[in-house]
């Protein structure tokens, strides 16, 4: 029987996201970037062939509404909020997939503007029960794949800073199989002013910064 993966993707606030970035872009301009890199998450996770459902876990209904109108197979989740913050969100994705019975969830984060399909079909690929899909700087987690039996049912989230090291030691705690996966697609994430100049710099960053029309809303893009 084929696995069941379900793709959970976290996003706070279209409209209020990515305040980092504010010295560089206009707030038009980071609506617009985050709107861009969350729907090619969307849309790798949909066309990979081997995601089920995307969930979409936001407290603001703005957000929840964008993402019902992406297609039947995007799924909007309110986070509730008693399980506030990104690993709320992670853990909220978790039980809907619970409920849903389905075997394995793969938590993506909304800000991966180089995500492909296939960056999708290889950590699925993987047979480790955990797979931490690490950012360039190898500190972060950018994607993260469960297997949903127990002892995975128990793991603890530890998104945020130095997150990497602090997922290895939970599965480790567990005694899962874990491995650190690494793609181009996956480890490349838009946080940071820098992360903003390397994504121009990329052989391909400005036409997908032309395309998705974010020099109009006021980004810096020279």
């Amino acid at each position: 029987m084929s696995e069941r993966i379900v793709a959970v993707v976290p996003i706070r606030s279209l409209h209020q996201g990515k305040s980092r970035l504010a010295s560089v872009l206009e707030p038009g301009a980071r609506l617009a970037l985050l709107r861009f890199a969350a729907g090619r998450v969307i849309a790798a996770a949909c066309d990979s062939g081997v995601v089920e459902t995307i969930l979409v876990v936001s407290p603001d209904p703005a957000t929840l509404d964008w993402a019902a109108a992406l297609g039947p197979r995007v799924v909007p989740l309110a986070q509730p909020e008693s399980a506030p913050g990104l690993n709320g969100a992670i853990d909220a994705g978790r039980g809907w997939a619970l409920a849903a019975q389905v075997t394995a969830m793969l938590s993506l984060f909304a800000d991966l503007p180089f995500l492909a399909p296939d960056d999708i079909q290889t950590i699925a690929s993987r047979v480790e029960s955990v797979v931490l899909g690490a950012d360039r700087r190898a500190n972060g987690t950018n994607a993260l794949l469960l297997r949903l039996d127990d002892p995975g049912t128990r793991f603890r989230f530890s998104f945020g800073e130095g997150s990497l090291g602090k997922h290895l030691t939970e599965a480790r705690r567990l005694k899962l199989d874990v491995a650190v996966h690494h793609a181009p697609g996956i480890g490349f994430d838009l946080d940071t002013p820098e992360d903003w100049a390397d994504f121009l710099t990329l052989s391909s960053a400005r036409a997908l910064a032309q395309k998705s029309n974010l020099a109009a809303c006021g980004a810096v893009v020279g």
